[in-house]
């Protein structure tokens, strides 16, 4: 439990999180749920590092993506305080919609927004319209990022040292909106995780068993159901951003201003 929650590629996910990280990667006892909610709440970082609560002020708006990889959210992280031990103070942050793939690099100066969107012929678009640099999943994705980099790094000069297992730690875990973990959406299968290897899971000694032929046959199965995957991610996505809109709006205050 420790070891998937704080280990190596740990993402300090909240209990029920870390209940099915613990049962996707083959783990199970009785008091599972209840074991990792009450080790989650006293994990002194997750306490640390909470979010904070604020007052919800405009009507949520949602983007839905029809298909992997076919709409990007970015933003920037920075300027980080303090720098790198090489230098780099941002964090340039891409996510997929339809997938939560994400993708994150560590730089010392973003100024060449214009030039790579000329240069790729990147279609820009300010996401909402009541705050122009607001962008739902890849905000979520800055502020995921963020906490696990600050509850990993021991040494804070080296955080961009940290940024590879940020990254795979949140691929690997399951994001409420999509059901599944990115990175099963993208390749069709789960991840094996580090405690997989250290205390070998049942998948892991399954496959240990298979000679090549059966290995190979077996992962061309699972690419094949990974188009019948992404229809049940997308219907999912669907009925949880209803049930967000709903939840979210019936905690707006809307301000009106007199001149």
């Amino acid at each position: 439990m420790k070891e998937v929650h704080e280990g190596t590629c740990g993402a300090h996910a909240n209990g029920h999180m870390l209940a099915r990280q613990i049962m996707r990667a083959g783990y199970y006892w009785l008091t599972l749920e209840s074991d990792c909610i009450n080790f989650a709440r006293k994990c002194h970082k997750c306490q640390v590092y909470a979010d904070r609560i604020h007052a919800l002020p405009a009507p949520l708006h949602v983007f839905t993506a029809p298909w992997p990889f076919s709409m990007w959210g970015m933003d920037v992280i920075g300027l980080i305080t303090p720098k790198a031990s090489n230098g780099h103070r941002f964090i340039l942050v891409a996510i997929d919609y339809f997938t939560k793939w994400v993708k994150a690099a560590s730089y010392a100066n973003v100024t060449q927004k214009v030039e790579v969107c000329t240069k790729f012929k990147i279609k820009h678009h300010n996401s909402t319209t009541y705050h122009p640099k607001m962008n739902g999943a890849v905000e979520v994705a800055n502020k995921n990022i963020k906490k696990i980099i600050e509850k990993t790094t021991e040494v804070y000069k080296d955080w961009h040292e940290k940024l590879p297992f940020a990254l795979h730690a949140y691929r690997t875990s399951v994001r409420t909106s999509t059901g599944v973990t990115p990175y099963s959406l993208v390749y069709g299968i789960e991840a094996v995780l580090p405690v997989e290897v250290e205390i070998s899971s049942l998948r892991v000694l399954m496959e240990t068993e298979l000679e090549d032929a059966e290995w190979v046959r077996s992962r061309y199965e699972q690419l094949n159901l990974i188009e019948e995957k992404r229809l049940a991610t997308l219907c999912h996505g669907q009925m949880y951003q209803r049930r967000m809109m709903r939840a979210y709006e019936k905690k707006v205050r809307p301000r009106k201003f007199r001149e």
